[in-house]
């Protein structure tokens, strides 16, 4: 029905045109005045029902994206500053392993020093117990060869005198020829 009338009131606007004003602009009043309610009417239904509706999409849509830019600015931001904590944290555990390796290479080389002194003293301890052991086999060989001897000039003398000498005597005799051989 509204239809209807707009669009009879349409049609007398057209056939009736006015010489002068929006006439002589090829403007119909009447057609100008009806397309105007309609445009009003249209954009009241519109605000009514479609704008408000349209208005909250976009402003979530708008706040969306601004905390969606916020977010990313602060991790961006948060990104930045973990990274510097990284090396930080990376710079410290080059000091703090630099630091254990010169401490383990002073270590070894203390350990390998005292390693040295200490294989010196036992070297030094082997040769002198070895140098004790030698004089005390050649002390008793001594012993033994002049036990030996002792007991050749005995049975020499015996021989060459025929009579047993006593024992102080004999003594005697074989320090006198011990000495004398020393002396040669």
């Amino acid at each position: 029905m509204v239809y209807n009338f707009l669009t009879q009131f349409a049609n007398e606007a057209a056939s009736s045109e006015e010489a002068g004003g929006f006439g002589a602009l090829g403007i119909d009043g009447k057609a100008f005045i009806v397309q105007l309610i309609t445009f009003l009417i249209v954009f009241w239904i519109l605000k009514k029902y479609v704008f408000d509706k349209i208005v909250d999409v976009l402003d979530k849509r708008q706040k969306t994206i601004e905390d969606g830019v916020k977010s990313a600015q602060e991790m961006a931001s948060a990104k930045e500053k973990l990274e510097k904590e990284v090396d930080k944290l990376r710079h410290e555990a080059r000091v703090k392993a630099d630091e254990i390796i010169s401490e383990s290479k002073a270590q070894s080389e203390d350990m390998i020093s005292k390693a040295t002194v200490l294989a010196e003293e036992k070297t030094d301890k082997m040769i002198k117990d070895a140098k004790k052991k030698i004089d005390e086999e050649a002390e008793r060989s001594r012993r033994s060869l002049k036990s030996e001897i002792v007991s050749l000039v005995v049975d020499t003398t015996e021989k060459l005198i025929g009579s047993k000498v006593d024992s102080a005597k004999d003594k005697a005799l074989i320090e006198d020829a011990l000495k004398s051989g020393k002396g040669q």
